[in-house]
């Protein structure tokens, strides 16, 4: 009998720690799955929250590129402007004159062998339309012909912000004189202090012109003097070309102070 209690005691222990191992694992099991539960979605939220801060991090730096690619095809647009305002610039004409040529005759007993060259000077607008009716007239010795002019050119900025006093180069017709005559001895055409008909404000010369005319020999010699009001070069200038007789040039000045002076078209010249 007491083995058999013994037994029963042995069997209930075994009972009793197989059953506390059972509830042991199933606590366990139900700590596993409710640990689970709750970790899982905070892992997945951080997992979501990284993928965003990767693609707030992809999207900050596309901005940036956006930002840059903006600010480049601005700082292209402005100088795609600039050029096309520089190449406009070179193709404006401002002060335009006209030099046809009446006649030419030879000097007799001149040594060496020369013409006098009979000429008609007066000034256009850019349509071609002469700006006075008064055409002056003058008898040049030799067939090469030289108009002096002093011209005053501003810095590029000025001319490209179209400044309201330096938005184009402003010159002086001073004479016009044949090869075989000192410039002295030329005829006079614009005379300092007077108003020029075809700058483009036209009207009476601006103070800020006539600061300019008075002084035109000191801003030539004194660079920095120049530049204190935006002159970029002061000069003499005297373009010319041996002419014919039936023929009409045209001498013209651009906003950056360039001369030229050429042949027109013969439908040009009736």
């Amino acid at each position: 009998m007491g083995k058999i209690n013994e037994t029963v005691r042995t069997a209930n222990s075994a009972l009793r720690t197989l059953l506390f191992a059972v509830l042991v694992a199933g606590a366990g099991f139900a700590g596993w799955q409710g640990y689970s539960l709750y970790n899982e979605p905070q892992k997945k939220l951080a997992e979501k929250e990284q993928e965003l801060e990767t693609a707030r991090k992809n999207l900050a730096n596309r901005q940036q590129q956006v930002e840059k690619l903006t600010t480049d095809l601005q700082a292209k647009a402005e100088q795609l402007e600039r050029t096309e305002t520089s190449l406009r610039l070179l193709k404006q004409r401002h002060r335009i004159a006209r030099i046809r040529v009446l006649d030419q005759q030879p000097i007799p007993e001149s040594e060496p062998p020369r013409v006098l060259t009979t000429v008609e000077f007066f000034e256009v607008n850019g349509e071609g339309v002469p700006i006075d009716e008064q055409r002056r007239k003058f008898e040049i010795e030799g067939d090469r012909i030289y108009v002096e002019c002093l011209v005053a050119k501003f810095e590029d900025e000025y001319i490209e912000a179209a400044d309201l006093d330096r938005a184009t180069a402003i010159c002086l017709f001073q004479r016009i004189f044949g090869e075989y005559q000192q410039p002295q001895e030329g005829f006079p055409l614009d005379q300092v202090g007077s108003s020029p008909t075809s700058y483009a404000r036209g009207g009476k010369m601006s103070d800020f012109e006539q600061h300019i005319w008075d002084d035109f020999w000191e801003f030539a010699g004194d660079p920095e003097k120049a530049a204190e009001i935006g002159i970029r070069a002061a000069h003499a200038d005297a373009p010319s070309t041996k002419v014919k007789k039936g023929v009409t040039y045209q001498l013209e000045m651009r906003s950056t102070g360039e001369f030229t002076l050429m042949p027109l078209a013969e439908r040009a010249n009736r």
